[in-house]
């Protein structure tokens, strides 16, 4: 997958061209998951490098007990890291994709295009004030689909199949 800068830019959500240390970063609170979802696209300080990310921050949450009080674990999960260079001329591509802790380099044709349309549509859940299914959309985007027909030579689902004369034996004709 390689486009211009902008074009990939758009497929992440971005509608401008990025400069050196500019970032376009989106965020949703729920107050009734107690998380918050943090998206962004970042350019690196020479140019040479756009970073995207996704993030869940949880809240801690306060369980005043008699013995004394214990806050059990906020934190961060990371949930998307995705790094794109140039390759060639005027043109970017992905290069590392990692979501929840799984390289997707090489994992299956067409990862590049698949990690856009994760962040893509993380983006835009954030964009409608709502926090993603992550589960759900890494099952929905991030499969390979070249498992469909087609077998090793070719003769799953072709779309007009080969009839033998013997099997229209004792067919009528129109």
């Amino acid at each position: 997958m390689r486009f211009e800068l902008i074009k990939f830019l758009q497929q992440l959500g971005v509608n401008h061209a990025l400069s050196p240390y500019e970032t376009q970063p989106w965020l949703v609170y729920s107050e009734e998951k107690k998380l918050t979802c943090s998206a962004e696209v970042r350019m690196g300080p020479t140019g040479e490098d756009i970073e995207a990310e996704i993030q869940f921050l949880h809240d801690e949450t306060d369980d005043d007990d008699e013995d004394g009080g214990a806050s059990s674990g906020g934190g961060r999960e990371q949930i998307l890291w995705m790094r794109a260079e140039p390759v060639g001329e005027n043109q970017w591509g992905p290069k590392h994709l990692r979501i929840k802790g799984k390289d997707y380099v090489n994992e299956f044709h067409g990862w590049e295009e698949k990690g856009c349309e994760f962040f893509l549509a993380c983006v835009s859940a954030l964009q409608m004030n709502e926090i993603p299914d992550i589960d759900m959309l890494i099952e929905d985007k991030m499969k390979d689909d070249s498992f469909g027909g087609g077998g090793r030579r070719g003769k799953i689902g072709r779309k007009s199949p080969k009839v033998k004369p013997a099997a229209l034996m004792g067919m009528k004709k129109p």
